[in-house]
């Protein structure tokens, strides 16, 4: 995997990070003051890839984005194991809305990704470069700490040696072993006690009919009281809703009648003097009436009095319409009381389960008979909710009442068959039982002795997985005792040459001024540092060859922090030729030798949030 380049808005330290045009090949130096973000760019790269950073887990990923910024956006291109350029997008906000995709470079703008979604990006990630997070942080990325000899049990150690798989594989099979010991036990003391323990189930062969039928009715009456509970609730908060609605249609009623009766009169007056001053100009009222509007209205005309009643009758037909709307309204919000009352005339919750005075089955079980409403009060309510004479507190009393009775008898019920699925599991329990322990009476000392043959074949198997691993294990070791032989003479200056590596990882170097092998404590830190970092290197070497298989990019954040110059010279030298597949290494340093070459140089500043540096 080689990075070619990173865009990234809002991430750590950066409101901006633009690398374009990264070489393929050879080193590519970071430098800067503390706290200028360098080490934000290996963050950025490892958040991109993996959806998390070394300082970071799921958990806290919300610090990823930049201080007062909501969301963050990264962009990393790279080639793959495969030979092809892909575009890996990655979403976060301080919501928690995290989103990836990942596409071919050079596809169309509207074509769909390869993948989009956390996970399904994972997964194609780990299909393209050939490892997990885990591994990555143990190889290809060092992060700024003290350089420490990976944990020779970790997953991504074991990962690396191709141990994973095998260890798995002995763990079941160990797991196995265990449970087929505690069976093989198990099973010798149920075939001694099987006769005395088919004696003393002392089954009821009608116990679980009984039960079961039992059950089945209560639970068609639960499903009765349960309805007639939701309908009466229902039926209860319309009629409550209705009351104010039936008042208020009541009132608008009475009004648009009044002004109904109004404007027919004004209507048929308006029309009578039209028709007299028109029809009777000479009749002593035409006079009267025509001397009082032109007092009134000195250019009036007789037409004004058609037109005044032809707008009143408009009106009465305005107001007539309205109270017919009314009316309508009423007979609607007068069905939802019939509705109530007709709910409150059907209801059952009166006769109990279990009391033998209403009639019920006097072998059911007690205890579901509760504290049943007057049904006499119950009658009268139904007539005067029928009638919109009941109110608020009178419909939430009455009702609450029979609510109360309803939720008290499905309580009751609930815990009648809590008891009867426990009597029905013990009797089942019971059959299932008696039916095993005479099958097992049969065929018992046949599966001990196939369990027994299990079990021999299995210690053969875990002593087999066991002496691969030894030997894998071994090869491992070899391998990157090896590597290591290759790297350390170069960075130590041929002072150190022969390391020897336990199954624990643990690293002894052999010193040709003392000609024996030392431990680590008895060299300088700084010494012990470069060993370290070879250490790391050959791990990095192990995974390109055994999973990678390709160019492969490498970062390290501060790994010379601890050495002197001269030492920094050499194991930079040394770096571009180490392996012919780690091709693009970046190095993160406070500042190197003015004299070494790098083919790409990042320069970091504490004063400025974006990368290349903007003024703001």
């Amino acid at each position: 995997m080689i990075i070619h380049r990173i865009h990234a808005n809002n991430v750590l330290k950066y409101t901006s990070l633009r690398l374009d045009d990264l070489p393929e090949r050879g080193l590519i130096a970071i430098t800067g003051p503390n706290e200028s973000g360098k080490s934000t760019i290996g963050e950025t790269l490892c958040f991109a890839l993996f959806g998390r950073t070394f300082s970071l887990d799921y958990e806290d990923l919300s610090k990823v984005i930049h201080w007062g910024k909501t969301h963050c956006s990264v962009l990393v291109e790279f080639t793959a194991s495969d030979g092809r350029r892909y575009t890996l997008e990655r979403f976060l906000d301080d919501s928690g809305n995290h989103s990836a995709r990942i596409s071919l470079v050079g596809q169309e703008a509207d074509a769909e990704p390869l993948a989009r979604g956390v996970d399904k990006v994972a997964d194609l990630v780990y299909e393209l470069i050939g490892y997990e997070y885990e591994e990555f942080i143990e190889s290809f990325y060092l992060a700024q700490r003290e350089i420490t000899t990976p944990h020779p049990h970790s997953y991504a150690l074991k990962t690396m040696a191709g141990l994973v798989t095998l260890e798995y594989c002995g763990n079941n099979i160990q797991e196995e072993q265990g449970e087929m010991g505690q069976a093989v036990e198990l099973t010798r003391k149920e075939i001694a006690g099987l006769a005395q323990q088919i004696e003393e189930v002392e089954l009821d062969p009608g116990a679980l009919e009984k039960f079961q039928a039992e059950r089945s009715a209560l639970n068609s009456r639960l499903d009765d009281y349960n309805h007639q509970l939701t309908n009466l609730e229902q039926a209860s908060l319309e009629y409550q809703d209705a009351l104010p609605r039936r008042d208020s249609a009541l009132q608008g009623k009475g009004i648009a009648g009044f002004f109904t009766f109004l404007f027919f009169l004004f209507a048929v007056m308006t029309a009578g003097a039209w028709v007299l001053l028109t029809r009777l100009p000479e009749h002593e009222l035409s006079a009267d009436l025509n001397t009082l509007l032109e007092g009134i209205l000195p250019a009036w005309e007789p037409v004004w009095l058609l037109y005044v009643a032809i707008a009143f009758g408009v009106l009465f037909v305005i107001s007539w319409a309205r109270r017919s709307s009314q009316n309508g309204k009423l007979k609607q919000l007068d069905q939802v009381g019939q509705d109530l009352a007709a709910i409150l005339n059907g209801l059952t919750a009166d006769t109990a389960y279990g009391n033998p005075a209403n009639g019920d089955d006097p072998g059911a079980p007690a205890g579901l008979d509760g504290d049943s409403p007057d049904p006499a009060q119950r009658i009268r309510l139904s007539e005067r909710v029928a009638a919109f004479r009941a109110d608020f507190s009178e419909v939430r009393e009455g009702v609450g009442k029979q609510q109360s009775l309803f939720k008290s008898l499905i309580k009751q019920a609930q815990e009648r068959i809590g008891k009867l699925d426990a009597a029905i599991a013990q009797e089942q329990g019971k059959l299932s039982r008696v039916e095993g322990l005479r099958r097992m009476q049969d065929d018992l000392e046949h599966k001990n002795s196939e369990r027994q043959h299990q079990r021999e074949v299995s210690d053969l198997a875990v002593e087999l997985i066991q002496g691969a691993m030894r030997e894998i294990s071994h090869q491992f070791n070899h391998k990157i005792r090896g590597l290591v032989g290759n790297t350390l003479p170069l960075f130590t200056d041929n002072r150190y040459e022969h390391l020897q590596i336990d199954e624990d990882l643990r690293v002894r170097v052999f010193s040709s001024e003392k000609h024996d092998f030392m431990d680590l404590e008895e060299i300088s830190s700084g010494t012990q540092r470069q060993i370290m970092l070879a250490v790391r290197l050959a791990l990095s070497q192990e995974l390109v060859g055994r999973a990678v298989k390709a160019s492969q990019f490498l970062f390290l954040d501060e790994p010379f922090a601890f050495f002197d110059q001269s030492r920094t010279r050499s194991s930079l030298k040394v770096l571009p030729n180490l392996s012919e597949q780690l091709n693009q290494i970046w190095i993160i340093g406070q500042e190197f030798p003015d004299d070494l070459h790098f083919d790409h140089h990042i320069k970091c500043d504490r004063d400025y949030q974006s990368l290349p540096p903007t003024e703001v």
